[in-house]
């Protein structure tokens, strides 16, 4: 195989003025199905655990019903594509609300830049969570699967529910000001963000028990953690029920409130077009040079 290279300058584009486009005429289908993929993350790994008889059928962790294969495969899919979504919605949303702070408020606009950080904050932790499944157990000892798997994990977590709880908060709070919204649709998003705040409150005290009788009353004896070997829990305490009650709870919150935004996104449209460096004006850029190989 021999590479020849060749010099082009000044290549126009083909396509003269009718450039190649991509258009979304209107985008509610996109925070619609990043609700979907965060539903079916819940529902999917769920049934697939307790058809297989794995765990419980009595609420066990979002967590654990995604931690081991088939169903880490089905939750990190699910997942990944709710995160792929986000990426997409968030930015049009963050754009949409730029154009309708008619009043340029300064504080909608930083309340906007905010938005646009937590929400992408949340996504790469949905990758993040999805990415290092809690029920990966070929790991020597319990140490060993700490370092490796839960942090991480629980980092995505974090990620998630904290960008999650800004997100609904700025944006409840930006729905009273933000011209040519409703009230109605302000009231609806009012007791999400106080619901939101209760769970918080209920899972403050069973979450760090929930922890210790998973590592032990000692977490920092890491002696003792590496002569044990994580497996999933069978039995389920109350700490445990109480945390996964929380989890789905906020989960299915959180999916809702972002399917709450198909009305708004409906009037909007994205457009995306494609075109050759030759074809601005000489005001913008100048054309190209183009360097073709031709490998024979």
């Amino acid at each position: 195989m021999r590479v020849v290279g060749s010099q082009v300058g000044l290549v126009f584009c083909a396509c003269r003025d009718d450039h190649i486009s991509i258009k979304l005429r209107k985008c509610g289908i996109l925070p619609v199905c990043m609700a979907l993929c965060l539903i079916a993350s819940l529902i999917l790994p769920y049934i697939s655990m307790v058809a297989k008889k794995v765990l419980p059928a009595f609420l066990p962790l979002v967590s654990d019903t995604g931690g081991s294969p088939p169903s880490s495969g089905v939750f990190a899919i699910c997942l990944i594509l709710a995160s792929f979504f986000g990426f997409i919605t968030f930015p049009i949303l963050y754009f949409n609300i730029k154009h309708r702070n008619v009043n340029d408020s300064k504080y909608i606009r930083l309340a906007n830049k905010l938005l646009m950080l937590f929400s992408s904050i949340s996504c790469l932790g949905l990758t993040i969570t999805g990415a290092f499944p809690v029920g990966y157990t070929d790991i020597p000892n319990m140490f060993e699967w700490f370092t490796a798997v839960l942090w991480e994990h629980c980092l995505g977590a974090i990620m998630i529910f904290g960008g999650a709880f800004v997100f609904q908060l700025l944006v409840t709070i930006m729905w009273w000001y933000l011209p040519g919204t409703s009230r109605r649709a302000a009231y609806i998003r009012i007791p999400f963000i106080c619901i939101y705040i209760l769970l918080f409150f209920i899972a403050a005290y069973p979450l760090p028990n929930m922890l210790l009788e998973l590592l032990g009353q000692n977490p920092f004896d890491f002696a003792r953690m590496k002569n044990r070997v994580y497996d999933i829990p069978r039995e389920y305490s109350v700490n445990y029920l109480i945390c996964s009650f929380c989890e789905y709870s906020l989960c299915a919150m959180s999916a809702l409130f972002i399917g709450m935004f198909y009305k708004d996104m409906q009037n909007v449209s994205l457009r995306i077009v494609l075109r050759h460096k030759s074809c601005v004006t000489e005001f913008e850029e100048p054309a190209p040079s183009i360097k073709l190989k031709n490998i024979s």
